[in-house]
């Protein structure tokens, strides 16, 4: 083979290799977040670049990290806690400026009272409460700081209801438990939008017993119009499991989930979420 040949297919080899070490790199950001007034902790805050599917959630305390690629400098990473603003910031500002501790402002939201009669008042199941033993779907994560979220569209035919609890259809082999929030989001154009409340309902539930019920009681939730029950993981950075749980599904009808914080849900049909609300109306 002639030399200058040789150089040349060299030449373009290294290219090549640099090239696609280039587009293979990328960079970690790393802090804490604490609320603004009292200087604390906030567990489990949603932090994602939107509409790029990429997120995670803080830990108990506070901390996090989050991988991110080379065309993510131009992006925004938003913050977002349950009670709080949301707070979002250039990633390019905050490589520059070296952040690495992140402060949210407490909401201030006017609540509106909403009575139920307590006159002839019925208690009602709400949702799918029965499943399908051969239909089912399974919550994936790739990296061990991924949630993962079930979304339940939930019909009160507009009218205003207590949410006494949730109940949903969950089983793993691999855990015996996992950490779980608990959403409340309007409905925005048949999909999951916006909180509808502001109330941080966190709980470690089993992963053996299939159909696990969470008290909502004490919370006060009366709501008057249809919204979407969100079933949300959330990272147990001390292990790794790449399918975590499987949740329960009846066929017809259509199923919601997501795989990152403040990412876009996804719709599916075909299936629905074993999943429903115990109220008082």
């Amino acid at each position: 083979m002639p030399e200058n040949k040789l150089t040349r297919l060299l030449i373009t080899f290294i290219l090549l290799l640099t090239t696609s070490i280039t587009f293979g790199q990328g960079f970690q950001i790393s802090g804490t977040v604490q609320s603004a007034a009292q200087q604390e902790a906030i567990p489990y805050v949603n932090i994602g670049v939107k509409k790029k599917n990429i997120g995670t959630a803080t830990r108990p305390d506070g901390s996090f990290k989050i991988n991110l690629k080379e065309e993510n400098r131009q992006d925004t990473l938003t913050f977002s806690a349950i009670g709080y603003n949301e707070l979002s910031l250039p990633v390019s500002s905050i490589l520059s400026d070296h952040s690495t501790h992140f402060e949210l402002t407490e909401k201030t939201t006017a609540l509106r009272e909403v009575v139920i009669s307590s006159k002839a008042s019925k208690i009602k199941k709400i949702g799918t409460t029965s499943r399908n033993p051969f239909l089912y779907g399974s919550a994936e994560t790739v990296h061990s700081e991924d949630i993962s979220e079930l979304g339940k569209f939930i019909n009160l035919n507009n009218k205003t209801s207590e949410i006494l609890s949730a109940t949903v259809y969950l089983r793993s082999i691999k855990l015996d438990s996992a950490t779980f929030r608990i959403n409340l989001y309007k409905n925005t154009a048949g999909m999951p939008g916006e909180r509808l409340v502001e109330k941080s309902i966190i709980r470690r539930l089993p992963l053996t017993q299939g159909w696990v019920t969470v008290p909502l009681e004490q919370y006060g939730l009366v709501v008057d119009e249809d919204f979407f029950l969100g079933i949300e993981y959330l990272p147990d950075y001390s292990k790794h499991e790449k399918y975590i749980f499987t949740y329960g599904a009846a066929l017809g009808g259509s199923f919601y989930s997501r795989k990152a914080s403040l990412g876009d849900w996804e719709k599916g049909v075909g299936g629905r979420l074993a999943a429903y609300v115990t109220v008082r109306q």
